[in-house]
């Protein structure tokens, strides 16, 4: 043991009776106030029964435990009115020009509107579009590589001429004969579709240009015996990647419109049907909650062929076939 070893123990020793004579001091108060209080009130109080005891502290312990339920069920209750709240302020957020439209509007038209979102959205333009550039950037690496043959960088060039054709085709003009009221939404749907579709169509027109009159002459003249790197093929190349890029997000831009065209003819959450005319009218997959005001001889029926959402708590979605039972718009 080092010479501090005692002088240490000694330390603790004291440090131990201190707070024992903390303690003793402190029992000794909480009795001569237990004593005061017991005085005060007028002396001892009188023995219970154990079974009256015993009922008392029940009902106590019964209090305490329902006030801590109410208590915890009214944060949760509070917790999920905000995440609904939240939910909603994002979902308006997330609402473009066109879900603006009356409720009434949008749901009388909705298949001509989703029928036109297809038109312009055949297939996934997006990533046909990021597809052609790998298609490209394969083609580099291919011409790159002197043990490849040339004729394989003709067949990848046939490949992308066919898929920039596939995508670069274009929709007819769809105006059905309606009402004036319906020929103004869907003449602002196609607005919106439109647009982004053009700028996709003029890319594609300068990129199949490019492609036709300097990648496929260029690549069909190489030399089996020398190099691209000679002959230009990678500075063309290279520009036809930076054009496919633009156009990659010009069908981003398309995808984000079709989006807003069919989030404007399914999502009803919070609209007011009350005035629309549903016969006829194809509903399935139209999303609602609570708060959604249907005609009142549609609002039975909607229930029955509505089953939840899954992606948000309270939205329910109307099913191709109905439910055997009533849902509530709380499930």
């Amino acid at each position: 043991m080092t010479p501090d070893g005692p002088r240490a123990q000694q330390q603790g020793d004291c440090c131990g009776s201190g707070v024992d004579a903390l303690l003793a001091a402190a029992h000794d108060r909480l009795g001569i106030a237990v004593t005061d209080r017991v005085n005060a009130r007028g002396g001892p109080p009188e023995l219970r029964t154990p079974d009256l005891a015993l009922d008392r502290l029940l009902a106590a312990s019964h209090r305490a435990l329902g006030y801590g339920v109410s208590r915890r069920m009214s944060r949760e209750a509070s917790a999920a009115l905000a995440q609904r709240h939240s939910a909603h302020r994002a979902r308006m957020g997330a609402k473009g020009s066109l879900s603006r439209r009356p409720a009434a509007v949008r749901v009388k038209y909705r298949e001509d509107a989703l029928r036109m979102a297809h038109l312009y959205w055949p297939f996934d333009l997006a990533e046909a579009m990021h597809e052609a550039v790998r298609m490209v950037q394969d083609l580099c690496d291919l011409l790159g590589d002197a043990a490849q043959p040339l004729g394989d960088a003709l067949v990848m060039v046939t490949r992308l001429r066919d898929s920039l054709e596939r995508v670069s085709q274009l929709p007819e003009p769809h105006r059905p004969a309606m009402s004036l009221t319906g020929l103004d939404y869907l003449d602002a749907v196609e607005s919106v579709l439109a647009d982004p579709a053009e700028r996709l169509a003029g890319g594609l027109h300068a990129i199949r240009e490019l492609l036709d009159e300097e990648l496929a002459p260029t690549v069909a003249a190489l030399d089996p015996g020398g190099r691209p790197y000679l002959f230009g093929v990678d500075v063309v190349a290279q520009d036809l990647i930076d054009d496919l890029a633009v156009a990659c997000e010009e069908a981003d831009m398309l995808a984000r419109a079709v989006a807003e065209v069919e989030r404007a003819s399914n999502d009803f959450v919070g609209a007011d049907l009350s005035s629309a005319k549903l016969e006829g009218v194809l509903l399935e997959g139209i999303l609602w909650d609570a708060t959604t005001l249907w005609p009142t001889q549609w609002e039975t029926r909607v229930r029955h062929a509505s089953l939840p959402c899954g992606e948000e708590d309270g939205i329910l979605i109307v099913a191709a076939e109905g439910s055997d039972s009533v849902v509530p718009a709380e499930a």
